[in-house]
C-alpha cells in the first residue's frame, strides 16, 4: 500500500528511517518520471512502504494567462497543460465552458470531436505501455508505441493543420471541418482495420509475454477497484 505523506515536505529531514527500510530520492529530473516531479521513496524491498511527492517544478502561471484571453484564445493555453494529449484539453475545455453557458453544439460536431478525443485516448494508451516497457530496458517496444502514435499525429495535422497543438476546438465547434475530400476517412480507417491491430499483436508479443516485463509489474502497485474509483484513476491506470 502506497501512503502519500504530503504533510511533512521535509520528510528526508525529519523522518526516522528504520533500519530495514531504504529511503530513495527521484526526480525532480530523471528518465523514469519523464516530467518534472520529485518522489521521495521508503522502499522495504521491492515493496514501496511510503512515498512523499513534490510537485510544482512546472508552474507556468496557466490560470493568470487565462484572465487575459477569451474562451477561444485560451485554447493555445489548454493544448500544453498536458502535451501529450493536446486535442483531448482541448475538447474537455470548451466542453466546460459550452454547459457552463448552455450552449448545444451540433450532431457533426460531437461525432468529429469523438474521433479526435478517441484517437487521442489511443495514442497515449501506447505511449503509456510504450514508456513502461522503455523504463524497463525495452526499447523497441516503445517504438512500436510511437511510430503508431505519429500516425495519429498525421491525422491531426491533416484535420487541423498542427500536429503536436493542434488548438483545434472553438465554443461550439471548430475552427475547422474535416475536409471535403475522402482522406481524413482513408487514414482513419487504415489506422484502425490495419496498423492499430498490427501494433497492438507486435508489442502484445514483445511485452505479455516478456517474462521480465512480468516478474517486474505483475502484483507490483496493485490498486482496488474501490480506491481506483475513489481517486478518480482512469485510462491504463484504471483498466490496470
Amino acid at each position: 500500500m502506497v501512503t502519500i505523506d504530503s504533510d511533512n515536505p521535509d520528510y528526508l529531514r525529519n523522518h526516522v528511517q528504520l533500519p530495514d527500510r531504504w529511503v530513495l530520492n527521484i526526480g525532480p529530473q530523471h528518465p523514469a518520471t519523464h516530467t518534472t516531479l520529485r518522489l521521495i521513496m521508503e522502499l522495504d524491498g521491492e515493496r514501496v512502504a511510503r512515498v512523499t511527492p513534490h510537485i510544482g517544478y512546472l508552474h507556468s502561471g496557466f490560470e493568470k494567462l487565462g484572465e487575459h484571453h477569451d474562451y477561444n484564445q485560451y485554447v493555445c493555453t489548454i493544448s500544453r497543460m498536458d502535451y501529450i494529449s493536446p486535442i483531448v484539453n482541448d475538447i474537455a475545455f470548451h466542453t466546460g465552458v459550452e454547459r457552463f453557458f448552455g450552449i448545444e453544439p451540433t450532431t457533426r460536431c460531437k461525432v468529429v470531436r469523438t474521433i479526435m478525443a478517441e484517437l487521442g485516448r489511443i495514442q497515449n494508451h501506447l505511449l503509456c505501455v510504450g514508456a513502461a516497457a522503455l523504463d524497463l530496458g525495452g526499447f523497441t517496444g516503445f517504438l512500436y508505441g510511437f511510430n503508431e502514435r505519429e500516425f495519429i499525429y498525421d491525422i491531426v495535422e491533416y484535420l487541423s493543420g498542427q500536429r503536436f497543438h493542434p488548438d483545434w476546438t472553438r465554443v461550439g465547434g471548430a475552427w475547422r471541418d474535416i475536409p471535403c475530400d475522402d482522406t481524413f476517412k482513408r487514414m482513419i480507417k487504415h489506422f484502425i482495420n490495419e496498423r492499430l491491430p498490427r501494433a497492438v499483436k507486435d508489442m502484445e508479443t514483445l511485452l505479455t509475454r516478456n517474462r521480465i516485463f512480468i516478474d517486474r509489474l505483475e502484483g507490483v502497485g496493485a490498486i482496488s477497484k474501490q480506491d481506483a474509483i475513489a481517486w478518480g484513476l482512469t485510462g491504463p491506470m484504471a483498466r490496470s
